[in-house]
């Protein structure tokens, strides 16, 4: 009986350590976390801090995020749930912006790696189209450049995130095809597919040339 019940506890106990393994492997020794992609759709280099809010309002000691972003370039973390300051510095360590951000996961016990999008010229409305109205007979237009003119009112805007905070794009968009900044569009689609692309746009801009300048940047991207 005695040596039955040995064998049950180590059984139980592999088990116990089996499971903690799989945790540890998809989560981390600091528990669940969110991929986040730091971008620079600027023109100098940005720094960007990440610095946790602890129960009693002070900010840990370390920083969990603290990393420098190139123009053009971009850089992904894993980072784990909680409330941050989160701190944007130019060139000369001057700070451009700081701002408190709560990073809460979909599934709180799961790590979520769908993409959390965060810009550091914390200057641009992100803006998701649904692209399918610019594909003829399911090819991409050879010359886009005449929707400047004629089809630039059939632009289906999806969904408008403000670049100056992280923003994740929901799973109702994430489930078809994105198009991100740096990638390049398919030169046809798949029936029944719906591609969506996402832009960046200055938020300076008057708002009678937003639209405009969305379609430049549409134009610029699927003509390359």
């Amino acid at each position: 009986m005695k040596k039955f019940f040995k064998i049950g506890c180590v059984a139980f106990i592999a088990l116990i350590a089996i499971a903690y393994a799989i945790y540890y492997i998809q989560n981390g020794p600091t528990g669940p976390t969110q991929a986040v992609k730091f971008m620079n759709t600027g023109t100098e280099l940005r720094s960007v801090t990440f610095e946790q809010i602890m129960p009693d309002g002070k900010l840990e000691n370390a920083y969990t995020i603290n990393d420098k972003i190139k123009p053009g370039e971009f850089l992904i973390k894993q980072v784990p749930a909680g409330n941050y300051k989160v701190s944007v510095w130019d060139t000369n360590d001057s700070l451009v912006k700081a701002s408190d951000y709560k990073i809460v996961l979909p599934k709180p016990d799961e790590s979520n790696y769908e993409l959390m999008r965060f810009d550091l010229a914390v200057d641009k409305y992100f803006v998701l189209v649904n692209m399918n109205s610019l594909y003829e007979g399911n090819a991409i237009a050879e010359h886009m450049a005449n929707a400047m003119g004629t089809k630039s009112n059939g632009i289906r805007i999806a969904k408008v995130y403000e670049g100056d905070l992280p923003f994740l794009i929901e799973e109702a968009y994430t489930i078809r095809t994105i198009i991100d900044l740096e990638e390049d569009f398919p030169s046809s689609k798949k029936y029944g597919n719906v591609i969506y692309g996402l832009f960046a746009i200055p938020k300076a801009l008057p708002k009678e040339q937003l639209q405009r300048a969305l379609m430049e940047e549409i134009v610029k991207k699927t003509k390359e």
